[in-house]
């Protein structure tokens, strides 16, 4: 048939997406074994570039709301599955259904509104406002949610250091978007494998690899000169406090001589900032003033500052306490007491609710702290970098299924905000991370019992376009994705038709159809 379009070359009936089509569950499945396997400990971060995939080739292929109830599903079952891999003891396996439910109902959304994008904008529009609603989606996890940055693609590629560096710029959530759009120009060549889509599939893969490039350059002109230094350490517990029992007199004595005992050493290895992890010990209220003087003494005694953070019970049935940390400056004055911003889900802690704290300190810059949770929460990491704070004291306490993750985590947060990080951890991995998401220094809390990690990290923390700006990119995301939607809605919907055939440059209906009726007559005539 001569002058037919060669754009379009359809796959043979017997290739795997044909045989997928016929049984439309096994996208399902598939996807749900892809999220399950990129997302969460263990996770495959090449994988996350194509989980999506399956999902929107399905609801492509599908209607009506036993199809949404079934993706629905799936994208539940993947989600417990991947939630299931981080919940160890001493959590319980029910945890993962209580995480996963509201993770899945918001992430599973943009794959139902993808349909009206395709036909409001056709497909490159389609992976745009796809990529920009998930995004949206991930920013209410963490900004109308309490799950933090749990479940964000960019996450998935923590490994790639390089890539992660548009974090300064974007925020994570620029990472997340890079990620999606790859897999919705991918699932757009799988059903019209045409020339555009083509193209546009490559240049959201090249988009990909000028970012990496541009990392990689900015993380090597940070190492082209030397910067000050200035020497931290994180220490870890004996401390077993929230599992099980509430330990008694003896035990906390024991506990607190072998937090004093690390602390020193690292004092001696030349220390200048030492952090205790978080629930290092317990203090009961009446005994608090007692215990930060004998920190604050030690404090003074080795002229260095303290982080001591500590759990102080005000309730035993139900348990309730206040999960803290109090900074120590050199000559032992207590410089700030900070209270948890965001317990995790579950906890019994009562929330902390004052502004982010400052300290100055002439050897060590400008100083502030959070712990473990807080910095899940991108907003309080931007708090910390309009503060102008050079380092983040951060204690933490993970558990198996979280390590070291967690600490990767944060450490997106260092390049966000363009501060360094101490991050002590009980259960866990403590590290120190510069202004680029770079360990300087890590240590187990399994490895050993002697748990002190001394590392040298900048003085100064360094100024990011994210910093500046702030979490934009997330709302702009949002408003970028409702706005295409409604937009396409306008398109469709009979008074923006009746608008456009108005136009002076635009025939009415009756006039194109009249043309229609007299250019068949002429073909019929002329065959």
């Amino acid at each position: 048939m001569t002058g037919a379009s060669t754009d379009v070359c359809p796959p043979p009936a017997w290739a795997w997406p044909g045989l997928l089509d016929r049984r439309p569950w096994l996208w399902l499945a598939l996807g749900a074994l892809l999220l399950a396997a990129s997302q969460m400990r263990f996770g495959l971060g090449v994988l996350a570039w194509v989980a999506p995939l399956p999902f929107l080739r399905y609801r492509r292929g599908s209607s009506g709301w036993r199809a949404g109830v079934a993706l629905g599903a799936a994208s539940f079952v993947g989600w417990t599955l991947a939630v299931a891999k981080i919940v160890t003891a001493p959590l319980p396996i029910a945890m993962s259904v209580l995480f996963s439910a509201p993770i899945a109902l918001v992430l599973s959304t943009p794959f139902f509104l993808v349909g009206p994008l395709r036909r409001g904008f056709g497909e490159r529009g389609a992976a745009l406002g796809f990529a920009a609603l998930m995004v949206a989606g991930e920013w209410v996890l963490h900004a109308a949610l309490p799950f933090g940055v749990w479940g964000a693609a960019g996450n998935t590629q923590l490994g790639h250091i390089d890539l992660l560096q548009l974090a300064s710029v974007t925020g994570l959530h620029g990472v997340s978007f890079l990620v999606y759009l790859v897999a919705a120009s991918l699932e757009s060549v799988l059903a019209v494998p045409s020339r555009p889509q083509r193209v546009f599939a490559l240049g959201a893969v090249a988009v990909v690899v000028a970012v990496m490039g541009v990392g990689q350059a900015r993380l090597a002109l940070s190492s082209a000169s030397g910067t000050e230094q200035r020497r931290v350490a994180a220490i870890g517990t004996d401390s077993t406090v929230g599992i099980g029992p509430l330990p008694d007199a003896e035990a906390l004595a024991r506990v607190e001589a072998g937090l004093l005992r690390r602390t020193r050493e690292a004092a001696r290895a030349g220390a200048s900032l030492i952090v205790w992890t978080e629930a290092a010990t317990m203090v009961w209220p009446a005994d608090e003033a007692a215990f930060q003087a004998r920190v604050g003494e030690v404090a003074r005694e080795l002229g260095v500052v303290i982080v001591a953070a500590y759990v102080m019970p005000v309730a035993e049935a139900p348990l309730r306490y206040h999960n803290r940390y109090a900074m120590f400056t050199s000559e032992g004055a207590v410089a700030h007491v900070y209270d948890k911003h965001h317990p995790v889900p579950g906890e019994p802690a009562i929330a902390g609710t004052t502004p982010m704290p400052l300290y100055v300190d002439p050897g060590l810059g400008r100083l502030s702290g959070a712990i473990c949770y807080d910095y899940d929460f991108p907003r309080l990491g931007l708090a910390h970098a309009a503060l102008g704070v050079d380092l983040v004291a951060l204690p933490a306490s993970d558990w198996r299924g979280i390590d070291p993750i967690h600490t990767e985590m944060a450490a997106v947060r260092a390049i966000e905000g363009g501060q360094s990080i101490v991050r002590s951890t009980r259960f866990g991995l403590s590290a120190g991370i510069d202004p680029y998401g770079r360990l300087r220094g890590s240590l187990s809390h399994f490895d050993g019992v002697q748990r002190v990690l001394v590392m040298d990290l900048p003085h100064h923390g360094i100024c990011t376009v994210y910093g500046a700006i702030g979490d934009v990119f997330g709302p702009g995301c949002g408003l970028f994705g409702l706005g295409a939607l409604a937009l396409a809605w306008l398109r469709r919907s009979r008074w923006y038709a009746a608008r456009s055939w108005q136009t002076p440059s635009s025939p009415s209906p009756r006039a194109l159809s009249s043309r229609r009726a007299s250019s068949s007559g002429s073909m019929a005539t002329r065959c």
